[in-house]
C-alpha cells in the first residue's frame, strides 16, 4: 500500500472517528495526498476554487432561504390547516397530519432538518397537548422530516446530481413517485402506532371548521410554490438555480403583501439561516472536490471495482451490499458528506453493473434517509428531541418502526427501478 493509500484508507476514517469536522478531514486527505505525491501546492487550491465553480451549486441556497421565508412568514400553517381539515376527523389523525404536512414542506425547503423544525414546531406541541406520548410526536415529526431529501426540490439531490453529472430535472423527476410513496406508507405507520397505543382516539378538535375548498383558496398562493419551482423546470422555462431565485422572489412577495407577517427581524433570521447552512455546505462541497479528485488519481474506484466484480455479476447484489454500507456510514456521517465522499466511488461501479445513474441516485437517498434518524448522528432526532423536551434515547427507541418502513421503500426502490425512472422517461419522452 503507497502513501496516499495509506492515508485514504485509514488516517482518514481516523480523523472522521477523532471528530474533525468533515469538511476539515477532507482538505487535510487531500492536502496530505498531495503532498506524498509530490504535486504542486496549487493542485489543492485550484480543485478547491473548482469545487464552486458550477453553476447548479447556486439553487441550494436559494432553495433554503425560499422555504425559510415562507417559514417565518407564517405559510406553514396554512399549509398544516389543509391536512388537519382532510384527517381531523379521523380518530388519532395527527401523526397522519404531521406526515403529509412534511412532505408538502418539503417541497418548497428541500431540507430535512429544517422541515422538522418548521412542521415539529407547530404539530410536536399539538400532538402532545392531544395526550400522545412526546417520543411518539417527536420520532413522527423527525420522521417526516426525512421526506426532504427525496421531495423535489431536494439540496442531496442537487449535489449528487453534479457529483454523477446527470440531469437534476431527472432526478427531481425521479424522486416524485418514490416520495409519495413513502409518505403513505410512513403515515400508515405512524396511524397503526396512534392505535395500538391507543394515542388520543378522538377526533381533532382544532381541525379548521371552514370547508376544505375555502382552507384550498386561503392557502393558494402557498401551494402554488411547487407548481411554479417544478413545472418551471419541467416544462424549459427556467433551470434549476433560476427556479430557485423565483421561489426566492415569490415567498418575499406573499410573505409581505399577501400574510402580512414577515418583519425585517424575522427576514434577517431567514437570510442567518440560509447563509449558515448554505456556507457549511459549500465549504464542505470544496474541500471534497480536492478529496474526490486524489481518490481517482489513485485509482481507488477501479480497486474497488475490481473487487466487487470478483464477488458477484449481480446488479441486485451489488445494491444491497452498497445499502448496508450506507446505513453503517450514516449513523456518523452527515449527508451530504456521504453523498459528496461516496458518489464519485460508488457511481462508476453501479453504472458498470448496468445500473441507471438516475435509479441509483434515488437508492442513494432513499437509504440516506435513514441516517437522518440512526444514532449517533441522527439530525432529525437531535431537532424533534428538543423540541419535545425529551431525551434523545426515548426517541431512537420510538423511531425504529418508522426506520424499518424506509428500508421496505429502499428495497422497493432497488428490486423495481421503474418507480424511481417512468416518470422522467415520461416527461423525457413529451419534451
Amino acid at each position: 500500500m503507497s502513501e496516499a493509500q495509506l492515508i485514504l484508507a485509514i488516517i482518514f476514517p481516523l480523523m472522521l472517528i477523532g471528530g474533525i469536522p468533515i469538511y476539515a478531514a477532507l482538505g487535510i486527505t487531500g492536502l496530505a495526498v498531495s503532498y506524498v505525491t509530490d504535486a504542486p501546492l496549487v493542485f489543492a487550491s485550484q480543485n478547491v476554487l473548482n469545487g464552486l465553480d458550477k453553476f447548479a451549486l447556486l439553487a441550494i441556497p436559494g432553495f433554503i432561504l425560499a422555504g425559510n421565508i415562507m417559514e417565518k412568514g407564517g405559510i406553514t400553517r396554512d399549509i398544516i390547516s389543509i391536512f388537519r381539515h382532510a384527517f381531523g376527523h379521523i380518530p388519532g389523525s395527527l401523526g397522519l397530519v404531521t406526515i403529509f404536512s412534511c412532505m408538502f414542506f418539503a417541497a418548497i425547503s428541500g431540507s430535512g432538518p429544517g422541515t422538522v423544525a418548521a412542521i415539529g414546531a407547530i404539530m410536536i406541541p399539538a400532538m402532545i397537548r392531544y395526550g400522545y406520548p412526546a417520543a411518539y410526536a417527536a420520532s413522527v415529526s423527525a420522521t417526516g422530516g426525512t421526506l426532504g431529501v427525496m421531495i423535489p426540490p431536494s439540496n442531496p439531490l442537487i449535489i449528487y446530481g453534479i457529483i454523477a453529472n446527470v440531469s437534476i430535472a431527472d432526478l427531481f423527476a425521479a424522486g416524485m413517485l418514490p416520495g409519495l410513496m413513502t409518505a403513505f406508507m410512513l403515515a400508515g405507520v405512524a396511524y397503526l402506532l396512534a392505535r395500538r397505543m391507543g394515542a388520543v382516539m378522538e377526533n381533532d378538535k382544532d381541525a379548521p371548521r371552514a370547508s376544505i375548498w375555502r382552507l384550498i383558496w386561503k392557502a393558494k398562493f402557498a401551494l402554488a410554490l411547487p407548481v411554479l419551482i417544478l413545472g418551471g423546470i419541467y416544462s424549459g422555462v427556467f433551470t434549476p438555480v433560476e427556479a430557485a431565485v423565483c421561489a426566492v422572489f415569490y415567498a418575499l412577495v406573499v410573505s409581505v403583501v399577501v400574510y402580512r407577517e414577515l418583519t425585517w427581524a424575522k427576514l434577517a433570521e431567514a437570510f442567518d439561516g440560509a447563509i449558515k447552512l448554505g456556507g457549511a455546505l459549500m465549504i464542505i462541497v470544496a474541500c471534497s472536490t480536492v478529496f474526490a479528485t486524489v481518490i481517482t488519481l489513485e485509482r481507488i474506484p477501479q480497486s474497488i471495482l475490481e473487487t466487487f466484480g470478483g464477488v458477484t455479476e449481480s446488479a441486485i447484489v451489488i445494491l444491497l451490499i452498497i445499502c448496508v454500507f450506507l446505513i453503517v456510514i450514516g449513523t456518523f456521517m452527515e449527508t451530504i458528506s456521504a453523498i459528496i465522499i461516496l458518489a464519485p466511488i460508488l457511481v462508476p461501479l453501479v453504472v458498470s453493473f448496468g445500473v441507471n445513474p438516475i435509479h441509483f441516485g434515488i437508492i442513494l437517498i432513499v437509504t440516506i434517509e435513514i441516517a437522518f434518524l440512526t444514532p449517533p448522528l441522527g439530525v432529525n432526532l437531535f431537532v424533534a428531541s428538543q423540541i419535545a423536551n425529551i431525551k434523545f434515547e426515548r426517541v431512537a427507541v420510538a423511531i425504529l418502526p418508522f426506520v424499518f418502513t424506509l428500508i421496505v421503500s429502499m428495497l422497493l426502490v432497488i428490486f423495481f427501478p421503474q418507480i424511481s425512472l417512468w416518470l422522467p422517461e415520461t416527461l423525457r419522452s413529451l419534451r
